[in-house]
């Protein structure tokens, strides 16, 4: 690989979601449940897009009315450096978190060779190496899972509904991102996150549900919103209809459930021994994971967002 390139692909990495989670020692934390600030603020949020866009002209339901809409949600529904939603959270002292640092985390004894992002020296004063946790609902997750829903999420959904690419393919090309820019390989933290392709799909599902044009991809039983509908040549939020990330954030987010793979057989190693000293293995709740396996059932969709194999070595080719 060419020297540009390397730097390229470390670049990106740092600009996009470069944080991971420590779901292992949070599991001692005391954190409070913040669903109820994180979904006020998303509806006020939507609110205020809404009247900004309705500014600018009518809705008519065309193509082009309905890109204005989601460009102007994205101006609050994006990641840490663009979207005002996890900006607040990452930010206000009002909403409880948890910012673990790096050295007591499960990823301490990270090296540059098992995960470059993670294992440099500036990484334990950065305070976006690891993610805040956020407690919504029963679900611990790392902010990130956030950025992941907004982002990649949004990226799915495009390509889905508009592109109308097979959802197969889809959740491919988010592994391939996953195991390039965004973590799993030495260049970047090293860690592969089922939980992130996870937060993809369901991002995918939130972004689907703010017009409702189309049945939710896990069933029509599953279907929520429209947040937004177009009445008398305006967009409209259905108040009766609000935000609610619970409906979204389960298990699937978690890395001691849905548990990691790994870009080095040492970095494997040490996650494994972190872990064990902690008194924990992953899955750390096998039922859960029978769960999730039930939840996203079609193996089409299952077999790329849910690891049922364990903790594990990233492998580059011959899988999925």
């Amino acid at each position: 690989m060419k020297l540009s390139l390397i730097f390229s692909v470390l670049i990106y990495s740092q600009l996009s979601f470069s944080a991971e989670a420590d779901n292992f020692t949070a599991r001692s934390l005391n954190l409070i449940d913040v669903s109820g600030q994180v979904n006020t603020e998303a509806n006020n949020f939507l609110k205020t897009a809404v009247e900004k866009v309705n500014q600018e002209g009518n809705c008519d339901q065309s193509a082009n009315s309905e890109a204005a809409l989601y460009m102007e949600l994205r101006k609050y529904f994006s990641n840490h450096s663009k979207g005002e939603l996890v900006k607040n959270i990452l930010y206000t002292e009002t909403i409880s978190k948890n910012s673990l640092p790096l050295k007591e985390s499960i990823y301490k004894e990270w090296s540059p060779m098992n995960g470059y992002l993670l294992g440099r020296k500036k990484a334990a004063a950065s305070p976006l190496a690891l993610s805040p946790l956020i407690q919504i609902g029963d679900q611990i997750i790392g902010v990130d899972k956030l950025e992941h829903m907004f982002g990649m999420g949004f990226n799915y959904f495009t390509q889905y509904y508009s592109n109308q690419k097979s959802i197969q393919k889809i959740l491919k090309g988010g592994i391939l991102k996953e195991k390039t820019f965004l973590g799993g390989n030495i260049l970047a933290t090293g860690v592969f996150s089922y939980a992130d392709l996870s937060a993809n799909f369901n991002g995918m599902r939130f972004w689907n549900h703010v017009l409702l044009k189309h049945d939710d991809i896990l069933g029509s039983e599953n279907n929520l919103g429209p947040y937004v509908s177009c009445v008398d040549a305006k967009w409209k939020v259905e108040e009766k209809n609000p935000i609610d990330f619970k409906n979204y954030i389960d298990s699937s987010m978690d890395e001691s459930i849905n548990c990691s793979k790994f870009a080095s057989k040492s970095g494997e190693k040490k996650f494994k021994t972190a872990i064990k000293n902690l008194g924990l293995s992953c899955p750390v709740d096998p039922a859960r994971l029978r769960e999730l396996q039930n939840k996203y059932g079609p193996s089409n969709i299952q077999h790329f967002i849910i690891n049922d194999e364990g903790t594990g070595t990233v492998s580059y080719f011959n899988e999925f």
